[in-house]
């Protein structure tokens, strides 16, 4: 939902559309930003039902949990970087060459991202897994 927040905070700087996918090219999908994060917010549901349901289900051993909830934490907010830093660039909060989007820029960073989500994702799990 920070996306919501991000998107409630900078819709006044925001074009009428913004980037929605990048190729390997560079940006090649566009949509309004409201739809975007419309979009993102039924994927976040989407995900969290199923990786709710792969946690709650319990049938895996202690590390398949931990993977599964690693998993979930770090796709959500390696696309959360992905999506505010779209958000930035649009608003002219950021870089304005960020408005092509480089992902040897973004992609980096959103690897990183999801990478520290996965690893408190897995914390988290060994935490609950404990008690």
């Amino acid at each position: 939902m920070a996306q919501l927040a991000v998107y409630v905070a900078v819709r006044g700087r925001l074009p009428d559309e913004v980037v929605s996918h990048v190729g390997s090219s560079g940006p090649d999908g566009f949509m309004s930003p409201l739809k975007l994060v419309a979009i993102t917010i039924g994927t976040y549901l989407a995900e969290a039902a199923l990786f709710g349901y792969l946690l709650i289900r319990r049938r895996q051993t202690a590390g398949q949990y931990r993977l599964v909830a690693a998993c979930g934490w770090g796709a959500g907010l390696g696309e959360g970087y992905l999506l505010t830093a779209s958000f930035a660039a649009h608003a002219g909060l950021s870089d304005p060459r960020d408005l092509d989007f480089p992902m040897s820029v973004h992609g980096p960073i959103a690897i990183a991202v999801c990478l520290a989500g996965a690893a408190l994702g897995a914390a988290l799990a060994w935490k609950a897994d404990r008690r």
